[in-house]
């Protein structure tokens, strides 16, 4: 099927970095993909998209977080940025206009993957559609968005 050693130099090509966890992560993925898939005409190919969506996922999935409380308070100084609040603000009211201009399963979807923090594949299951419609649902939900508030921009520069 595939070498692991295969694996590594894709994770390390994509990610520039050594993670163990994550060459792991995409070498499960792969086996299943791979059974899943049956025959695969291209297989190295395959294996490299697998991979790549695997990286993709667990960097996306990833969060860093510090504990605060670690922080000497000398270093911590709070700067009032009004017009960074002022313009943050305005662009928060956009987007909502905009989603709320989005089709209600659209919305949803967004919604299940940015703000309750769904993977694609659970969000999948939730559905009953297959992986790969899910991701092209959310490529377009996407891009409607987009072009909803591109639209409202050049409205108000006008």
């Amino acid at each position: 099927m595939f070498r692991p050693d295969e694996i590594h130099e894709l994770v390390r090509a994509a990610t520039q970095t050594i993670d163990e966890d994550l060459e792991q992560e995409a070498a499960l993925r792969a086996i299943s993909a791979f059974r899943r898939a049956g025959h695969v005409e291209y297989p190295r190919a395959f294996l490299r998209k697998v991979v790549s969506d695997a990286v993709h996922d667990y960097w996306r999935r990833r969060r860093t977080c510090e504990d605060i409380e670690a922080i000497d308070e000398r270093y911590i100084r709070v700067q009032p940025c009004l017009e960074e609040d002022i313009d943050r603000r305005r662009r928060t009211i956009e987007l909502r206009d905009a989603l709320a201009r989005l089709k209600p399963s659209d919305r949803r979807l967004l919604n299940l993957f940015y703000e309750e923090d769904l993977s694609i594949a659970k969000i999948a299951r939730h559905q009953k559609t297959s992986i790969s419609a899910v991701k092209m649902q959310l490529l377009r939900a996407r891009r409607e968005l987009a072009r909803i508030v591109r639209k409202n921009a050049t409205k108000k520069s006008r």
